[in-house]
């Protein structure tokens, strides 16, 4: 008797079978591509139109030098924050997503900040202004109300942006596939052009 539960007996499956574990590998990358364009954008958009405002500072369309609304450390904390806590998992309760993505984005903001203050010697955000600096550490890179805003960005993308994904995928699985890796190429080009040829202005000090 064939065992097919063994990685190597790939053969005996059906082609039906094979197809449909294709598809899932190919829609969990995708799902993943998709939150992290959606939280690059959205990290720019909460920066430039809610953050900078509520400073007083002017909005700057050219936030984060790289002539394109998304902003990498967003980016990547959705992504985390998906692989974590999201990809179709049976929810958590609300609280335990608020307080999990808190945690998580915390920690992300606070080792990016320390890598780029003390490698790259750069401090692209100071949250020791009035405001923001309530429960602030001494070198400003994190602070109680940056971590919450944080916490309910990613709660709301894993009860929205999870669900609006999940709805595209349903009404047109391949056209959402074409657009999302599309937009994938045309990103990875402009931050292959940033790091490579010139340094990323990280704009203004606002927070």
């Amino acid at each position: 008797m064939i065992d097919k539960t063994s990685a190597y007996n790939t053969s005996v499956y059906t082609q039906e079978e094979l197809s449909i574990d294709h598809a899932s590998v190919e829609s969990y990358l995708t799902h993943i591509a998709f939150v992290f364009l959606i939280g690059g954008l959205a990290g720019w958009l909460y920066e430039v139109f809610i953050g900078a405002p509520l400073n007083g500072e002017p909005i700057d369309l050219g936030h984060g030098g790289l002539g394109i609304p998304f902003l990498m450390i967003y980016a990547i904390g959705s992504v985390s924050i998906e692989l974590v806590f999201g990809l179709n998992r049976k929810p958590l309760p609300a609280v335990i997503q608020l307080l999990g993505s808190t945690l998580l984005a915390t920690t992300l903001e606070y080792s990016s900040g320390l890598i780029m203050l003390h490698v790259l010697q750069v401090q692209a955000w100071d949250y020791r202004i009035p405001g923001w600096d309530f429960l602030t550490t001494p070198d400003g890179l994190i602070c109680l109300r940056a971590s919450l805003t944080f916490g309910v960005m990613g709660l709301l993308q894993l009860r929205v942006i999870d669900r609006l994904y999940e709805w595209l995928a349903r009404k047109n699985f391949w056209v959402l596939l074409v657009v999302v890796w599309g937009l994938i190429a045309a990103v990875t080009l402009v931050l292959l052009n940033a790091f490579l040829f010139h340094a990323v202005d990280v704009g203004d000090i606002w927070r």
